[in-house]
């Protein structure tokens, strides 16, 4: 538990207005904020560390959060602050921040109401699940930045790289029955259905979310996914980083029993590329496409 002493010392500690300037915005907690300095930005969430470096704020940024992990020359260095679900406000406020811009998996909620209690000027943004999503946060946080003309310029580029992606992926003649899973503990299969981030990048790149009857994560069984009939497996990287790696994962009962266990067909991606739908979705929308037909 963090005291109000030290919550208004950090508070104190703060560097006063004067730097950049920045706008008033709305954000996801339906608070109205004012920035007012952004020389000492704290970034969490990858998808907005990368949104913010893209507009001109990279050397802004101070800390960032674990799942910020693009650009790297330019996060590497950087302080960490702790998994972007799980932060402590005492951890964030040691660094001073002038201004945060959160992505919308930041929390615990708690933690942002004793930042904004410590006098923290906190943007919380919302989840990305659709490039309106993706375009609506560059937008917000231009906005909150009062960059409108940087925003409107990555907006413009986005806009004109995601309507290409999709005119490719619409091109393709087949559209691949696809299984994300998210995990596997023992044999027990953790699978995406719609709501996720991985239904949604399914359906960009031109497959078909062979889980999608399902909401959000769910157990997959043998007799389920014997029923869905996935073509390809989806996977990300740390899910076949262990004993038996891929193979060992397509050998599970679940999966050894489908076309995409039998044929030994595997997507695996790089879930801060492909899952945060940051500025290079239109990118990772079509290299994901490509993998689940290759």
């Amino acid at each position: 538990m963090i005291s109000r002493r030290f919550l208004l010392a950090a508070a104190a500690g703060l560097p006063m207005a004067g730097g950049a300037r920045a706008g008033t915005v709305t954000d996801l907690d339906g608070q109205a904020v004012t920035l007012g300095n952004a020389e000492r930005l704290l970034s969490l969430g990858g998808d907005v560390t990368e949104i913010l470096v893209e507009l001109g704020f990279g050397e802004k940024i101070v800390a960032v959060d674990t799942t910020s992990l693009y650009p790297p020359a330019l996060v590497d260095p950087l302080p960490k602050v702790g998994y972007l679900r799980s932060l402590g406000a005492e951890a964030i406020l040691t660094l001073r921040p002038s201004a945060i811009i959160a992505g919308g998996d930041a929390g615990p909620p708690n933690v942002l109401r004793q930042l904004r209690a410590a006098g923290v000027p906190v943007v919380h943004t919302e989840s990305s699940r659709s490039p309106e999503d993706l375009l609506h946060k560059v937008r917000l946080i231009g906005q909150a930045l009062d960059a409108g003309a940087a925003a409107q310029a990555l907006d413009d580029r986005l806009s004109k790289a995601l309507a290409a992606a999709e005119a490719e992926v619409k091109a393709q003649p087949r559209h691949p029955r696809c299984l994300f899973v998210l995990s596997n503990q023992g044999g027990r299969l953790m699978a995406a259905g719609r709501d996720t981030a991985a239904d949604a990048l399914i359906g960009l790149a031109g497959g078909v979310n062979a889980f999608g009857a399902a909401e959000g994560y769910k157990i997959l069984t043998p007799e389920a996914a014997a029923s869905i009939a996935p073509e390809v497996v989806v996977v990300m990287e740390h899910t076949v980083a262990g004993p038996g790696g891929a193979e060992a994962l397509l050998a599970q009962p679940a999966l050894a029993v489908t076309p995409a266990g039998r044929d030994k067909r595997l997507a695996v991606l790089e879930g801060g590329y492909h899952l945060q739908f940051t500025p290079r979705l239109p990118e990772a929308i079509l290299d994901f496409s490509r993998r689940i037909r290759a």
